[in-house]
């Protein structure tokens, strides 16, 4: 038995990602405090409950967008993988500045001017070229060569995942059709990795809260509270709101269309013919009496 909706099967498995990083995150954040020990170990375990859930998972939610049911959620996903491939950007930058210093040639060679907040909201086309272009720097002979030194082998993690961000970036727009039984086979395997991803999570989060309980503020910038989208029950209730919102009906207020009918003028021609009725009568009653 499939969850309520494909929708709601591919935002559990696009939170447990998010989640996944908040609590790398948090764990960081924790440990630079004093003590805690044993919230310590509460986060390091929900982290581990998560990551080892998520196993296999790969490229599943760039594969599922290719489903006629997942359409709508393309362009917003996109936008989503855009931002986690300039963050490998970023990643690389960071990583050649830690092994060669911020004025290496090479962060010129391959950067230039280029500002990240303009990547970030650019269009598809204009991405595009940018990823174009910033491969053909990384396969110019001089940056091979760099790369391939010793002071550099550091940055190569952040390299292949740069270059792998790119490629599930790109993966979104295949316009591949697929048949009948390859839409089955990712519907299920979308449904079989979200039902097993709901329990790790829920108790992922609770035991972050637990965690981070001492540490008010950092659990609430940490976002560990937030719980995957549920779309179909969101628009039950928004049916629901709607229906609430509506005015009960009073029958004894008198419709539109009784009003009109109300309001319509009466006609001329009727009290024309009671009125010529009646002169003939009374004539007759005033000749009757003179007689």
């Amino acid at each position: 038995m499939m969850m309520t909706s494909l929708l709601d099967a591919f935002d559990t498995v696009s939170h447990s990602e998010q989640l996944l990083r908040r609590l790398e995150s948090a764990t960081a954040e924790l440990s630079k405090k004093q003590g805690l020990k044993e919230e310590k170990a509460w986060l390091d375990t929900a982290m581990a409950r998560v990551a080892a859930a998520r196993e296999g998972v790969g490229d599943l939610l760039t594969r599922v967008l290719r489903l006629p049911e997942l359409e709508s959620l393309r362009e917003d996903h996109a936008r989503t993988l855009q931002g986690a491939a300039v963050d490998a950007v970023e990643r690389l930058h960071a990583g050649i500045t830690f092994a060669a210093g911020g004025r290496a040639p090479i962060l010129e060679a391959l950067y230039g001017k280029l500002k990240m907040p303009v990547l970030r909201r650019c269009d598809r086309e204009d991405f595009e070229k940018f990823c174009v272009d910033f491969e053909k720097r990384l396969n110019t002979s001089y940056a091979k060569r760099m790369f391939a030194d010793a002071s550099l082998a550091v940055v190569a993690p952040a390299l292949a995942q740069l270059q792998q961000a790119f490629a599930t970036w790109r993966g979104i727009f295949s316009n591949e059709v697929l048949s009948d039984q390859q839409a089955q086979a990712l519907r299920d395997e979308l449904d079989a990795v979200a039902r097993r991803l709901e329990l790790p999570c829920r108790q992922a989060r609770l035991l972050a809260e637990a965690a981070l309980t001492p540490l008010k503020e950092l659990l609430e910038n940490s976002g560990l509270s937030q719980k995957p989208k549920r779309r179909s029950k969101a628009a039950e209730a928004q049916d629901e709101s709607s229906m609430l919102d509506e005015d009960p009906v009073d029958p004894s207020i008198p419709s539109a269309e009784e009003l009109a009918e109300l309001s319509a003028p009466a006609e001329a021609a009727a009290p024309a013919e009671v009125i010529e009725d009646e002169k003939p009568r009374r004539a007759r009653k005033q000749k009757s009496a003179e007689a």
